[in-house]
């Protein structure tokens, strides 16, 4: 049994007592013991409860004797009992003599509002106070509320609105939370969704005001906004003796009073004010100069491109300081959920403007855990995985004779250090795993394979797929190929639209060959004073509603590289979607799909496709798949990309720029593939010109 599972235990038997017995030393001592293993550093799920050998009821027969030495004999022999079986037989004998109804009461911590209205509906019983008193007190047929058959007639609607009881709801231990980290997968509808560039840039913004001493301007807007009624209570206290003194000898209307009367209320005032900063001093003196030593974890950590919630983790012996800390920072809204070991709160809609799209931000719930230095590596281990990643490094740790809970890692009931990641995986005989690779698909497979060295920025050489000012970017060429010269890149495609993006001013085909035309001139410049780097005179070609592509066939034959994606038509069935996609891949002239699956994160569901038609057709056809980089899109996405890997299909990484600085995007593009396992050889435009060059000449 879990800490979670032995405190409930405890507490239902400290209630029974005290139910049966009224209150008592011995029913105290169970509720003590219950919010103690609840705190408890030592797991409890390392006794063998089945089977426990003598080395096991030893090592618990000594843990229970450190930690709980002040409790009686016969209290600590129920907990021995509780632990190994999961009950006692005081907890079974007092369970016999109790009512089932008022075993089910018991088990109500608190009645829910909801509750107590309905009782007072079904009894007509006006005075709340003596009803909420009855249910606290006796609960209700023993406090002669109502009869034994009444009140399990309704004892079952009572039970189901228990449920929604916040009380019920927050009341969560450290443990049980850090087990259940990871929530459903986010919903595309959920109004919370953000997708990772927005979340991440918000995590950093709250990582850095947590990071810094709080702002002296807080302290100097509170001062300013010191409420008259406090000003005047200080006045009073200033001139209360003087004054009266005073006007006994100088008259109102000597002109010395109005002077006089001046300066006692700036010294009132001066007076007022220097209570208010000291009180504000002592308010915040936990948390004013002292920066947090603070990291995201959780998916934003991961690199996951859909987020609903941000977690944080604290490097910190004192939980109460930290979190006092964050408790008055400007972007918490509430406070959800406190406990000893983590903090939920409310983002304030306010606080921030995602930079990516320039709206507000939702109200997503901000995570906050503590740990101390001894076990902050597997805090951040565990925060950082997915459930499947962390039950798998449990299942190392027992076949090297450990055990792994959130609490730490244990060999028996002895917590070994974790100070690190790479010291908890290092005892688990395992290399650093990333944090973009700690889940169930890719992590543990990389190690198998040798921990090869994965795709980074610094290893894309172009860019294949933007958009320049003849159609709906806002770039000119010259301004384009000045940015990816910066960012070191040693070759782009530009890419604009077709004329079925009509509203973006799409080109027709003769207007292509202009455009291509100017394109050529621009290399040709740059050949003439010696510069390598090189504009492929490309096109992003629409597949159209009712098949084919938007430009003919003379003219993609005359294009350096050719897109093919769908902008169109993209509720229609999975058959008529593929028929599309099977024009562009039989087309000798196309080089790589875009976007392929058409997604939005957040509000535009995928197209109805299929992944695997869409590798074993890129496959066998020669055609590249594309992971476009715009932060809203990040399609292919991780899953997908990871079949892409299995056929062998070339991934082209681009950033669909409609801006210069759009093309920073690669960032993302490279996190995502990073995130799949992808190395420089699964991505096409992470090679050198010449062997794009070849490879195109080949499959033509």
């Amino acid at each position: 049994m879990n800490n979670t599972q032995v405190s409930g235990i405890l507490e239902q038997l400290a209630r029974l007592i005290e139910y049966r017995e009224g209150r008592s030393y011995l029913a105290d001592e169970f509720y003590q013991l219950s919010e103690q293993v609840d705190y408890l550093d030592v797991p409890l799920e390392v006794f063998n409860e089945n089977d426990p050998t003598q080395k096991d009821e030893r090592e618990l027969d000594q843990m229970i004797n450190y930690w709980f030495g002040n409790h009686s004999s016969d209290v600590l022999g129920n907990l021995r009992e509780i632990i190994l079986t999961g009950s006692s037989r005081l907890r079974d004998q007092v369970l016999v003599e109790t009512s089932p109804s008022a075993v089910e009461m018991l088990g109500l911590r608190t009645l829910p509002p909801q509750a107590v209205n309905m009782i007072r509906r079904r009894l007509n019983i006006k005075n709340v106070s003596t009803l909420k008193k009855a249910c606290g007190d006796r609960f209700l047929s023993q406090a002669g509320v109502f009869s034994e058959q009444e009140e399990l007639d309704i004892l079952e609607e009572i039970v189901s609105l228990k449920e929604s009881s916040k009380e019920a709801k927050d009341r969560t231990t450290r443990q049980s939370v850090l087990d259940s980290i990871e929530g459903d997968s986010p919903s595309s509808d959920d109004p919370n969704l953000l997708f990772l560039a927005n979340a991440d840039a918000l995590a950093e913004f709250i990582l850095q005001e947590l990071r810094e001493p709080f702002k002296p301007t807080i302290k100097q807007t509170v001062s300013e906004l010191a409420t008259s009624e406090t000003i005047n209570t200080v006045k009073e206290q200033a001139l209360g003796v003087l004054g009266k003194v005073k006007k006994f000898f100088i008259p109102k209307d000597d002109p010395r009073y109005a002077q006089i009367r001046f300066e006692e209320e700036e010294r009132a005032r001066e007076a007022s004010l220097k209570r208010v900063s000291s009180e504000i001093d002592a308010s915040f003196a936990v948390a004013s100069n002292q920066p947090l030593l603070i990291e995201k974890v959780g998916s934003v950590r991961r690199g996951e491109d859909s987020i609903t919630r941000l977690d944080f983790l604290v490097r910190s012996n004192e939980p109460g300081i930290a979190f006092e800390r964050i408790k008055k920072s400007a972007f918490v809204k509430e406070v959800l959920i406190e406990d000893k070991y983590y903090l939920v709160a409310s983002l304030r809609s306010d606080s921030f403007i995602l930079p990516y799209n320039n709206r507000p931000t939702p109200e997503l719930k901000l995570y906050f855990y503590v740990a101390s230095d001894f076990v902050f590596g597997t805090y951040d281990v565990l925060l950082t995985s997915t459930k499947e990643h962390w039950n798998e490094l449990k299942r190392r740790a027992s076949l090297r004779g450990f055990n792994l809970f959130p609490l730490g890692l244990y060999e028996g009931t002895s917590r070994i250090s974790s100070r690190t990641s790479e010291r908890l995986y290092e005892r688990l005989g395992l290399p650093l795993i990333p944090e973009e690779l700690r889940d169930d698909q890719v992590g543990l497979k990389w190690v198998d394979e040798g921990t090869p060295r994965l795709i980074s920025l610094s290893d894309i050489q172009g860019d294949m797929h933007m958009h320049t000012t003849f159609t709906d970017g806002t770039g000119d060429v010259e301004t384009m190929v000045s940015v990816a010269r910066e960012m070191q890149l040693s070759y782009i495609a530009l890419t604009d639209h077709t004329k079925n993006v009509a509203s973006v001013g799409g080109m027709n085909d003769a207007e292509f060959l202009r455009y291509w035309d100017y394109i050529e001139g621009v290399n040709q410049a740059l050949s003439s004073k010696g510069d390598s780097f090189h504009l492929f005179k490309g096109a992003e070609v629409d597949i159209l509603e009712d098949g084919g592509l938007d430009l003919e066939d003379e003219t993609l034959a005359q294009a350096d590289w050719v897109v093919a994606s769908i902008h169109f038509g993209k509720r229609q069935s999975q058959s008529k979607i593929h028929r599309r996609y099977m024009d562009a891949f039989t087309n000798p002239y196309v080089d790589v799909i875009a976007h392929p699956t058409g997604r939005m994160i957040g509000t535009e569901d995928p197209i109805d496709v299929d992944v695997e038609f869409l590798c074993e057709n890129a496959k066998k056809y020669g055609k590249c798949l594309e992971l476009n980089c715009q932060p809203r899109r990040l399609d292919l996405d991780v899953k997908a990309l990871i079949v892409a890997k299995r056929y062998g299909v070339p991934i082209v990484i681009s950033t669909d720029a409609h801006a210069p600085d759009q093309m920073s995007y690669l960032q993302f593009g490279v996190q995502q593939a990073y995130r799949a396992g992808l190395t420089c050889d699964d991505v096409l435009n992470a090679q050198p010109l010449d062997e794009v060059l070849k490879r195109r000449k080949a499959t033509k």
